[in-house]
């Protein structure tokens, strides 16, 4: 039994072990496609500010060519006209001006397109984070095998009973208590020898030496009160 417990504990161990392995493998590619899916985000958005800013160079080219065009054509009007003074430099600076209206809007729109790309960039970096952190919560904790169960405990089942048994009739003597008065009320230590006189164990010689049931002055359990020894 306790063999089959150490191997069902080997087991599921190895289960774990090999789960957890699987789950490793599988962070590691979670982890490859955010990261992949990121640096796409990145270069889409980088993409695009690159593209707004390629326009809005294109867009001022074609203004400022527009510009010099308009100068020349105002030039020209005002030669035709007569108009010389401060009425051309004033449709000069005008012409000047709407090409510096349009370059204001344009720098504008490009800062806003920056500070928009790099609020992008921002969501996908928190987006990647929040999804490398929910992987790795799968994985975080590695598993640890449990604590083996205890071995049984080896008994002598002959010992136990003998121990029992004793156990039991020493309860059941102390239970009766009149069997006990009677016995410890006993005069064992007293007999007449046939004269009537009450003689003491130890001044009839009875020593470890010849304390034996056959002897004629032995007192108690087996003794032999009719043996004479004369």
């Amino acid at each position: 039994m306790y063999a089959h417990q150490l191997k069902v504990r080997e087991r599921k161990w190895m289960q774990t072990r090999s789960t957890y392995q699987s789950k490793k493998v599988q962070f590691e590619q979670e982890v490859d496609l955010a990261n992949i899916a990121a640096q796409r985000a990145y270069t889409r958005t980088q993409i695009q500010l690159n593209n707004a800013r390629s326009l809005a160079i294109l867009e001022n080219q074609e203004d400022f060519k527009k510009m010099l065009s308009n100068e020349g054509m105002i030039e020209a009007q005002a030669a035709e006209r007569g108009i010389r003074g401060k009425s051309l430099a004033r449709a000069l600076v005008q012409n000047a001006g709407n090409f510096g209206i349009a370059q204001a809007m344009r720098s504008r729109g490009l800062a806003t397109a920056q500070y928009q790309g790099k609020e992008a960039m921002a969501d996908v970096n928190r987006q990647l984070k929040t999804q490398l952190n929910r992987s790795f919560s799968k994985v975080a904790i590695s598993p640890i095998p449990d604590f083996a169960p205890p071995p049984p405990q080896m008994e002598n089942v002959g010992l136990t009973l003998m121990m029992g048994m004793g156990n039991a009739i020493g309860e059941g003597i102390m239970g009766n208590k009149g069997l006990m008065d009677k016995f410890n009320n006993s005069k064992l230590g007293q007999w007449d020898f046939g004269g009537g006189n009450k003689t003491s164990t130890s001044s009839l010689g009875m020593t470890q030496g010849n304390f034996m049931p056959s002897m004629p002055n032995y007192v108690g359990v087996g003794a032999n009160y009719n043996f004479n020894p004369y």
